[in-house]
C-alpha cells in the first residue's frame, strides 16, 4: 500500500492544476498553461536528511526547469534548480498573486528554503520582454526584459527587480526574513512600470509565507 500511494495525495486541486498521475515516489502532474511537472523519489537523500527528497523537472512548450527538493514536517527547501520556464509556471508557484504574465523567464536558484526557521531565497531570475496584467482584468502592461536578483545575507533575503539594461534602476524590493516575514515595497519607477501591482509608489505591504 505504501508503494502505491497515490500522486494526488500530495497534489492538492486547484486552478493551477490539470490533472495527476503516479505515486507520491514517481509522479507527474498537469499544470495548467500545458506544462507538466514529474518527480522521482531520491532515496539516499531521503535516508540522509530524514526527510522526503525528489528530483524534479518540468517541461512545455516554453519550459525546460529542472531542480531537487526535500520536503520536511514544516519546511520544503529546493536546490539546484535552473532551465526556462513561462509565466504561466508562475501562476501554478504563486497562485495568490494579483497579476498573470506572459513571458519567457530563465531561473537559476541555488538553494531557496520555504517553512519554518531560516527561510531564504538565493538566486537570478532574467525575463525576455512579455506583458503582465491585473488578474482582475484591464489592459496588459508591455514590460522589457527584467531581472530579479536574490541575495542572502545573515537572517534576511533581499529581492530587487529592475530592467535588465538598467540594474540600479529598483522597480521593486522584497524583504524576506528567516521566519516568514516578507516586506514588498514598489518605488516611484516602480509604480509607473508595474501599475498591475495594484500598490502606489512608496507603498510597504508586509506578508507572511
Amino acid at each position: 500500500m505504501i508503494a502505491t500511494i497515490p500522486a494526488s495525495v500530495v497534489a492538492s486541486r486547484g486552478a493551477w492544476r490539470t490533472g495527476v498521475g503516479g505515486t507520491v515516489w514517481n509522479g507527474e502532474v498537469g499544470l495548467a498553461g500545458g506544462s507538466a511537472l514529474e518527480w522521482h523519489w531520491a532515496p539516499l537523500r531521503s535516508i540522509v536528511n530524514l526527510a522526503y527528497a525528489a528530483d524534479w523537472r518540468a517541461n512545455g512548450a516554453a519550459t525546460n526547469l529542472g531542480g531537487r527538493m526535500l520536503i520536511g514536517p514544516s519546511s520544503t527547501t529546493i536546490d539546484a534548480v535552473s532551465g526556462s520556464a513561462d509565466g504561466a509556471l508562475l501562476q501554478a508557484i504563486a497562485p495568490g498573486l494579483p497579476f498573470v504574465c506572459d513571458m519567457p523567464m530563465q531561473i537559476d536558484v541555488p538553494r531557496a528554503k520555504v517553512g519554518g526557521g531560516g527561510q531564504m531565497l538565493e538566486g537570478q531570475l532574467l525575463t525576455d520582454p512579455g506583458a503582465c496584467r491585473a488578474r482582475a482584468g484591464g489592459a496588459a502592461t508591455p514590460l522589457p526584459a527584467l531581472v530579479l536578483t536574490a541575495e542572502h545575507v545573515g537572517t534576511r533575503s533581499t529581492l530587487r527587480l529592475a530592467p535588465a539594461t538598467q540594474r540600479r534602476r529598483t522597480l521593486m524590493t522584497i524583504v524576506l526574513a528567516e521566519d516568514g516575514t516578507t516586506d514588498l515595497t514598489l518605488t516611484p519607477a516602480g509604480a509607473a512600470a508595474l501599475p498591475f501591482v495594484g500598490l502606489p509608489p512608496g507603498a510597504t505591504i508586509r506578508t507572511a509565507l
